[in-house]
């Protein structure tokens, strides 16, 4: 089992675009089983650092999430402008 940490920083956003995000994330959370992977937090801020929030997945091969992470960072690139990934092997 493979615990992954997903900083991210959002882009600068119109609330139109906050809204288009808002919408399509309720559509990608839908399909990160079809990968094998599961979110365990979404976290919409990081006190302490300079990201905006962090997710906490899930994935129990970690070739599932390579193959997730490279169709979620095309989907996710439009509003995010930066990320920063942790990547451990789970012992319990």
């Amino acid at each position: 089992m493979y615990t992954i940490i997903v900083f991210y920083r959002y882009k600068e956003l119109s609330e139109e675009e906050e809204e288009k995000v808002s919408s399509q994330w309720k559509n990608l959370k839908k399909e990160f089983d079809r990968f094998g992977v599961r979110i365990v937090s979404n976290n919409s801020h990081a006190f302490g650092t300079s990201w905006n929030g962090f997710l906490i997945i899930e994935a129990e091969d970690f070739d599932d999430y390579v193959k997730f992470w490279k169709w979620f960072k095309d989907k996710i690139r439009w509003y995010i402008e930066s990320t920063q990934t942790i990547v451990g092997s789970k012992r319990e």
